[in-house]
Parts: structure tokens; C-alpha cells; sequence
């Protein structure tokens, strides 16, 4: 964008950034809702007759939505989102196939490395995010800013 905006450009950027701003409340309310349906549809499932692969099933997609909400939340207060959080739901959604959906007997060695593959890529990436934010923590201790980041 240029260095000066016209004040129609302006109008228009700050009218576009609202209805963003609207349409990711929206999800944040519609996520948080299918949770609440989830762990409804769990505890009248454990009540008609427990099967432990679905509880566990349904354990691990509770978690996995109330990721995605810790992110739009985020997003809502901080319009930024850290990559460590968008690793963690990928590291829980391969768990979830891994022990829950996926029958092992079936998998085949080039999916269990290209699972291999990828947990090890998020891995490497969710602790050079913990290392660059524990660095930026001690840079603003070393200052004395008592503010946080």
C-alpha cells in the first residue's frame, strides 16, 4: 500500500478490517458452540453405552476445537496469531489418526514416514517459536520492562 492513503482508501481499509473482525467473532462463537455440542454428545454417548475408541475419539476433537478457539481468541485481542499454537493443532490432529482414527494394520510404511516427517517438521518449528519467544523474554527482563510481550 502507499505511504499515504487517500481517505476513501482509508474509509474502505477500516470498514474491511470491522467486517473481519465481525466474521471472526462469528467463528469463535460458532466454534466454541459445536464444543459445547460435542462434549453433550460424549456424555449422552458414555451414558447409552461406552466404547472407549469413540470417547477417546471424541476426547481428542474437543481438544483440537478448543485449539482453534485459543486461536481465534487470540486473533480477536491480539490480531496475531504465534505459529507454536497453529503447530499444536497439527501435532493433535495426526495424534487423533494416529490412536484413534486409523487402522494400523492398513497403514502403510510411506504413510507412518510422511507422519514421521511432518511431526518432526512441527516439532522443529514449535521449539524454534519457544526459543525466539524465551529470548524475547529475557531481552525485555534484561531491560526491565515488567510489561510482558
Amino acid at each position: 500500500m502507499r505511504e499515504n492513503p487517500t481517505v476513501l482508501e482509508k474509509l474502505a481499509l477500516g470498514w474491511l478490517s470491522v467486517t473481519f473482525d465481525f466474521v471472526v467473532i462469528a467463528l469463535g462463537i460458532f466454534t466454541m458452540l459445536y464444543v459445547i455440542k460435542l462434549i453433550i454428545d460424549l456424555a449422552l454417548q458414555s451414558l447409552h453405552g461406552f466404547s472407549p475408541e469413540d470417547a477417546l475419539h471424541g476426547i481428542v476433537l474437543i481438544l483440537i476445537f478448543l485449539e482453534i478457539f485459543e486461536i481465534i481468541a487470540m486473533y480477536i485481542i491480539y490480531h496475531h496469531v504465534p505459529m507454536k499454537n497453529i503447530v499444536e493443532i497439527g501435532v493433535l490432529v495426526i495424534v487423533k489418526e494416529l490412536i484413534v482414527a486409523i487402522d494400523l494394520k492398513e497403514l502403510g510404511w510411506q504413510m507412518l514416514i510422511g507422519m514421521s516427517a511432518m511431526v518432526a517438521v512441527m516439532g522443529w518449528i514449535y521449539t524454534r517459536e519457544r526459543k525466539r519467544e524465551d529470548e524475547h523474554e529475557r531481552f525485555l527482563a534484561d531491560r526491565g520492562d515488567n510489561s510482558g510481550g
